[in-house]
């Protein structure tokens, strides 16, 4: 029986399923619990929070400030007009995203300031907007890591409500485009290409904000809570109640097997299989991303990235070591 179990689930390809994931695993546990005779041990579902670490209160600093005189002298170059935005009280309360389009907008068009600044004499604030551009340059890659990794957009991917239905059963690969898209604008500003779409970059960034990585997670979080507790069922079972002490199979080994295949194999593992379609379409581009902005990555963000990786990587190792559990309390029936 057991091999007939992991070849089900190995041929097992996915179907429509109305009711959610967690109400199919709690079904199970319960049926388990019945034919095993083995109680549950008492364990609520664990309050799950997972989201980004928030950026610090401070942020990045320019060094370089250009004071109101230097500002007035600005006449004439488009500059201005970005130093008079910033320098707003809405510039001053800007988010992160708003913020780095100011600072791609002052490093694009800070050489044509400069030159023009050099060609009427004035030396010294073309010297002063060189070095606000230098050190916007060089803070660039925290501003975009800031403004896409620590934004308020990428937290709200990640977070989920308390309740999934039947996720992800309404969900559309509009997310994997959405990141894809994201990776694709951000890489030419960190290699010198300052030129930004603002309302393309917004959008994306509000399309962001809609997506599932949090749903994810939860369910995930949700499948490795009842798994875990599958598997300490049936330990238990093999050390106090076996299903089957002399050999022979048994009305309680049989009733196993065939709740495994209706409630597991029927119900459980065609949810399996649509998180991990659905964890492939949301961390391979992800981690894409990721890639473009790892120079500017934080250690707080790499441990949450550790330690998301990790649960997702149990919803494949979970469900194998479910199997073998289920395996290992059958392995001393013999088959009629």
């Amino acid at each position: 029986m057991a091999r007939v179990i992991l070849l089900s689930l190995l041929l097992l390809t996915g179907c429509d399923q109305s009711d959610s994931g967690l109400a199919h695993l709690t079904e199970y546990l319960s049926r388990l619990s019945t034919v095993t005779g083995t109680a549950l041990e008492s364990q609520a579902l664990p309050r799950f929070d997972l989201a980004p670490p928030l950026p610090d209160k401070a942020g990045y600093a320019t060094n370089q400030q250009i004071d109101l005189i230097d500002f007035l002298s600005l006449t004439g170059c488009s500059l201005q007009v970005n130093l008079g935005r910033r320098n707003t009280q809405l510039g001053r309360t800007a988010s992160p995203s708003q913020r780095l389009l100011l600072d791609l907008e002052f490093l694009d068009l800070a050489p044509a300031c400069i030159e023009l600044l050099e060609t009427r004499g004035d030396t010294e604030l073309a010297a002063t907007i060189r070095v606000a551009s230098d050190d916007r340059e060089q803070a660039l890659p925290s501003a975009v890591f800031d403004a896409v990794l620590l934004g308020a957009e990428w937290r709200a991917f990640w977070h989920a409500d308390s309740t999934l239905g039947d996720y992800p059963q309404q969900t559309s690969s509009l997310v994997e485009q959405t990141v894809t898209s994201l990776s694709a604008m951000t890489a030419p500003w960190l290699n010198g290409n300052w030129s930004a779409d603002n309302r393309a970059f917004e959008l994306l960034l509000s399309d962001v904000r809609a997506g599932d990585g949090g749903e994810l997670l939860l369910a995930t979080s949700q499948l490795v809570w009842a798994l875990e507790r599958a598997n300490a069922l049936l330990t238990k079972t093999q050390s106090e109640r076996p299903l089957c002490p002399f050999g022979q199979s048994t009305e309680r080994s049989r009733a196993l097997q065939r709740v495994v295949q209706q409630f597991f194999v029927g119900n459980v593992q065609p949810w399996v299989v649509s998180l991990r379609r659905r964890a492939e379409l949301i961390h391979e581009p992800t981690q894409r991303l990721e890639i473009v902005l790892t120079n500017s990555i934080t250690q707080p963000y790499q441990d949450w990235v550790m330690a998301r990786d990790a649960l997702l990587l149990q919803l494949t190792r979970m469900t194998r070591q479910h199997v073998q559990a289920v395996q290992a309390t059958l392995t001393s029936c013999q088959q009629d």
